[in-house]
């Protein structure tokens, strides 16, 4: 219990400092999506573009720029279809816009397969702004079911 009392305050002061770097929370018009890394507005906090997903003024980095809030969603082509070898993949490409070179990508079938569990792996890069490239390798030699994937790209 004393640890308890202790660490609350600390806790609580920590957030306080923090919160104090950060822009408050105004919103500025909704439009077209910012671009990543992008300069933001004095005293604008927030915004929302017009497929309503909203971007944060991220003042803890010195010029203050925009970041995505939440995950870049999107949907690839049909990927699969035909005989693979073990080791082998097929690749897709696809727009996600405001994904940058080195973010960490989520690949999903979209219909909820379990894909590993049919000997097949799933893996997916953003290969270059705004472009994610998705990989259905097999483990074995078989031929993935043509699909579509879901795709989440996380920001740091």
């Amino acid at each position: 219990m004393k640890r308890a009392l202790y660490i609350l305050p600390v806790l609580l002061a920590g957030l306080l400092l923090w919160a104090g770097k950060q822009n408050p929370p105004t919103f500025g018009p909704t439009g077209a999506a910012p671009t990543v890394g992008a300069s933001c507005p004095t005293g604008q906090g927030a915004t929302l573009d017009t497929s309503g997903r909203m971007w944060t003024c991220d003042a803890m980095l010195s010029p203050a720029v925009w970041m995505p809030i939440g995950p870049l969603l999107g949907t690839s082509g049909s990927i699969g279809g035909n005989a693979l070898l073990a080791g082998a993949c097929s690749t897709g490409t696809m727009t996600v816009t405001g994904a940058q070179v080195g973010w960490p990508v989520e690949i999903s079938a979209s219909d909820g397969t379990n894909i590993p569990a049919l000997g097949v792996a799933l893996s997916g890069a953003v290969t270059s702004a705004n472009t994610v490239t998705v990989n259905v390798c097999a483990l074995l030699a078989l031929t993935p079911t043509t699909k579509t994937y879901n795709v989440a790209v996380l920001h740091p």
